[in-house]
């Protein structure tokens, strides 16, 4: 794995140089458009770093779909997972921390009769569970210190974590060196 933490660093000052000298140069809009293909299959269009980006999301069969892509539903827990590695890769910058390797698994648990408006369940997730792997030769302390920037700084887990109970597993060499997942009922 390729981490140059003293440009991660150089990129993290600057831009909070930016911000404090401009705080109008962080106002950003991100933005997507979708476009229904056939049944419940559609696609998303956008355009970032100059660059024409396209997905496509599906259900399953038994949810009315044919199964040709990812749920939405995948879509949102790999976004809370691409903006945490983003983060930790950063905050390994931020808290001197080398990186070998770096896994992040997001799971949840939602009752599926909330979709369906059945007793009174919500339609949303009811938690989410992020576990980090790291390989490092770095001490718990500063993998603890890395993961709990990344925490601190991720827009989208911070937003979710403002919806419903965001629990964190880190795992450090193998080693559990944190925890609140709660034990399955």
């Amino acid at each position: 794995m390729r981490m140059d933490p003293a440009a991660m660093r150089k990129s993290l000052e600057a831009m909070t140089e930016e911000l404090r000298r401009n705080p109008d140069a962080g106002h950003v809009r991100p933005r997507v458009v979708t476009s229904l293909i056939d049944g419940v299959h559609s696609r998303s269009d956008f355009v970032q770093y100059g660059t024409q980006f396209s997905f496509e999301s599906d259900e399953s069969v038994d949810r009315a779909g044919e199964g040709s892509a990812p749920s939405p539903l995948r879509y949102f827990l790999s976004g809370i997972a691409f903006c945490l590695q983003v983060w930790h890769v950063k905050g390994a910058a931020v808290a001197g921390c080398d990186v070998d390797d770096l896994e992040i698994e997001v799971s949840t648990y939602m009752d599926m009769r909330g979709e369906h408006r059945i007793d009174d369940i919500p339609p949303h997730p009811q938690w989410v569970a992020v576990e980090t792997r790291v390989a490092s030769p770095s001490p718990s302390d500063r993998v603890l210190a890395m993961s709990d920037e990344a925490f601190a700084r991720c827009p989208v887990s911070a937003l979710v974590a403002r919806a419903v109970p965001l629990h964190r597993r880190l795992v450090h060499n193998g080693i559990v060196i944190s925890d609140t997942v709660p034990e399955a009922p």
